[in-house]
């Protein structure tokens, strides 16, 4: 049997140890080096995970001729030249979502990407979740979506909510809503439509809420709503729904559970639990091994930062938006 990929650990917040764990229970990996801005959260995960070393230098771990690949976890500014400075070192990258706050930026990378090619995966847990594949099963040509990621209200203070760092929920958490409902589609996105604004967080300078259409190239279409003015009772954070004419499927309960009808026949699926960075961890390593690009890769990234980008300039303006990827 082949020895463990080694890998480092970029960022070692909330984030940074949801990915640690799913990576210590897989055997072909062996966590390897930790850095982050705050020394001391470095060294925790090195007390709790093993490995080689802890520090708050990244050049660290991207020197490192044993590490294999990186988890890129921090706040999103720091997206860009880090995963640049991975590429260049020749380390394959995890790169937590959003690719990127821009289009621009997400370029950049995808122009290192080109020079380097390393193999790049970008964060999108949900394509991962078990019961996700079941609902492309169970209607592979959608003529309707209706999605939602709704979270309760986020703290003025939270990192995600500065501006620079975080750019508020629509950008970071929208990115998993646009990139869900392209996974879900036959067609790809040619046309959207927004509305949306600041609702929950006046004095920041930020868009928290935003109500989406989006026209897809085989006619069909989907509506987003992305906001952190609460989340649903009902359907919880995650709801993602989908028709065609004669089949109607419901994802909801962030995912774990699947209601399918085709006529009056009704029918659910449910998962006990999460599993979908795990699942995300368990291909992205099986993709360091093949040599095959792991999926979603750079350019599901830049899609929903396209979306995204267009969306907001739509809600701004007043027009709807062409897309060009």
């Amino acid at each position: 049997m082949a020895s463990p990929l080694s890998i480092g650990i970029i960022g070692c917040g909330s984030i940074g140890r949801e990915h640690a764990t799913c990576l210590a229970a897989l055997e072909d990996a062996r966590l390897s080096l930790f850095a982050d801005s705050d020394r001391a959260r470095a060294e925790e995960f090195l007390e709790d995970f093993g490995g080689d070393g802890a520090t708050d230098d990244p050049a660290r771990v991207f020197a490192d001729p044993a590490v294999d690949a990186v988890y890129i976890c921090t706040h999103h500014d720091s997206h860009v030249p880090l995963a640049i400075a991975a590429a260049e070192a020749g380390k394959h990258v995890f790169m937590e979502k959003p690719l990127a706050l821009t289009v621009e930026d997400c370029r950049r990378i995808g122009a290192t990407l080109d020079r380097t090619r390393v193999l790049f995966m970008t964060g999108f847990k949900l394509r991962f979740f078990p019961l996700v594949d079941r609902l492309r099963a169970f209607i592979p040509k959608p003529a309707l979506q209706v999605a939602q990621i709704c979270d309760d209200r986020w703290p003025d203070a939270f990192w995600g909510n500065d501006p620079v760092k975080g750019g508020g929920n629509v950008l970071s958490q929208g990115g998993h809503a646009m990139d869900l409902v392209c996974h879900f589609s036959a067609g790809e996105p040619v046309r959207i439509h927004a509305e949306g604004g600041n609702a929950t967080h006046p004095g920041i300078s930020i868009v928290d809420t935003l109500a989406v259409t989006i026209s897809f190239s085989d006619g069909s279409v989907a509506s987003l709503a992305i906001s952190d003015s609460g989340a649903s009772p009902t359907v919880s954070k995650f709801s993602f729904q989908a028709m065609d004419g004669e089949r109607a499927a419901h994802l909801s309960d962030r995912l774990c559970v699947l209601r399918l009808a085709e006529g009056a026949a009704v029918s659910e699926l449910r998962e006990e639990t999460e599993q979908g960075l795990l699942f995300e961890s368990r291909a992205f390593l099986r993709a360091l091994r093949t040599g095959v690009a792991p999926q979603p890769g750079y350019r599901d990234g830049l899609r929903s930062a396209t979306l995204l980008e267009l969306a907001l300039t739509a809600a701004r303006t007043g027009v709807p938006q062409h897309v060009r990827l």
